[in-house]
């Protein structure tokens, strides 16, 4: 895996969010690794994928009905039916051999079947009426009607799947009826998510007067396991020698380690003093965008550091615009910066000179357009559960008026 290093990518300085996720999108993916198609759904391929048999690998029924020579049934019809003598019976992955079909004779098939020698097409049961080992047929049926080819939905060696490619459940079948048992896939990183204060409690313990729940670490566990993504977590109080010693571990652990909080200037914000004793190279300190300005990025060896905000949305946005993004490089994603969208205003918005500035809202489709709305609630919590995009003004807008045109990042 590649990370950033000390020199052109290190800026100590307060930097631009566009800066900030040039540098993100330099990430390298983790190592690929083997893996079943049962494990795949969700990962992204790091190599193509070729079929290893053709599918379906003979000619196949595709209703029950009868396999015939069709030109001894062209023309038939209820007025004039046509009887032909029935020689046996395939059902769905039964041998084929011995059983042919010629002339004035047929085999009765159901779906999936292979089609036996001799036949042409396949006439379903609802034109035709059985009796014994005899059958009347009442409609033809055109060489070919009802026959899915050999191969016809996968050759052998054919290129089914491109690297980068998030394997979805539709991928795994067509894989599966290729014969493909096995992919090759990057990594998924290990993340452990550490959420530093000493008035943080648990979810599920009480909350005394002065205690807080540790909700960002719960948002943060909850957004990574929606995308399949496996997380630890630990609640460490603030003293520094304990961070320190807490953390070490950690680093020599996990490809990944998300903290929240302790990023300012206060006397208890100790997080990045405790980087420092830990020797996690710093690329960047801050962003200049709002919520979120306190976010940190570094690297020690081969693990990744975020240094998120400890306030709700800082965390929260800070997570979305380039942690996440972070994360995603690492499991082999390639554009996670291009899932962006443009949609209308519908009310006036403020951002600020020099400063990326972000908002909660809600889109809708209006006609051909998206309309998107600011999520205007009194209570932070509440605004983030109800939001479904995030609207972005970029440093140099200032003023936005109704009906103008932004950028949004859906979250949902």
């Amino acid at each position: 895996m590649q990370t950033p290093q000390q020199g052109s990518l290190v800026d100590r300085s307060l930097i631009s969010l566009e800066k900030a996720r040039r540098i993100i999108g330099e990430i390298s993916p983790l190592a690929p690794e083997p893996v079943h198609i049962n494990d795949g759904v969700g990962r992204i391929t790091a190599a193509e994928i070729a079929a290893v048999s053709d599918c379906p690998s003979t000619d196949a029924s595709l209703k029950d009905g009868f396999a015939v020579v069709s030109a001894d049934i062209a023309g038939a019809s209820r007025k004039h039916p046509v009887t032909l003598q029935v020689v046996g019976t395939l059902t769905a992955g039964q041998d084929k051999e011995g059983l042919v079909v010629s002339s004035g004779n047929t085999v009765r098939i159901m779906t999936g079947a292979a089609v036996p020698q001799g036949a042409d097409a396949v006439l379903t049961s609802e034109f035709a009426e059985l009796d014994g080992d005899r059958v009347t047929i009442f409609r033809d049926a055109h060489p070919g009607r009802n026959i899915l080819e050999h191969g016809h939905d996968v050759r052998s060696s054919e290129v089914l799947i491109r690297p980068g490619t998030r394997l979805r459940p539709a991928h795994i079948g067509l894989l599966a009826a290729a014969g493909v048992s096995e992919v090759f896939v990057y990594r998924q990183p290990k993340i452990v998510i550490v959420a530093t204060g000493s008035e943080l409690v648990k979810p599920g313990n009480p909350i005394a007067p002065g205690k807080v729940a540790a909700s960002n670490l719960v948002t943060l566990q909850a957004a990574l396991h929606d995308l399949g993504m496996e997380t630890s977590a630990i609640i460490i109080h603030d003293d520094l020698q304990n961070l320190e010693q807490q953390m070490m571990p950690l680093l020599e652990k996990f490809d990944v380690m998300l903290t929240c909080g302790g990023v300012l200037d206060g006397d208890k914000d100790l997080t990045m003093r405790a980087m420092d004793l830990l020797a996690v190279e710093p690329v960047f300190r801050r962003v200049r965008v709002g919520p979120g300005k306190g976010i940190c990025f570094g690297c020690r060896d081969k693990t990744l550091i975020f240094n998120l905000p400890g306030g709700p949305p800082s965390n929260h946005i800070a997570f979305l615009l380039l942690a996440l993004p972070g994360i995603q490089r690492l499991s082999g994603y390639r554009g996670q910066y291009k899932r962006v969208y443009t949609a209308e205003l519908t009310c006036p918005v403020n951002g600020q000179t020099g400063w990326t500035e972000i908002m909660y809202g809600t889109v809708q489709r209006v006609g051909e357009k998206l309309q998107v709305t600011p999520v205007q609630k009194r209570s932070r919590l509440l605004a983030m559960a109800a939001a479904d995009c995030l609207i972005e003004l970029p440093e140099d807008r200032k003023e936005t008026d109704t009906g103008e045109s932004v950028r949004i990042w859906k979250i949902r």
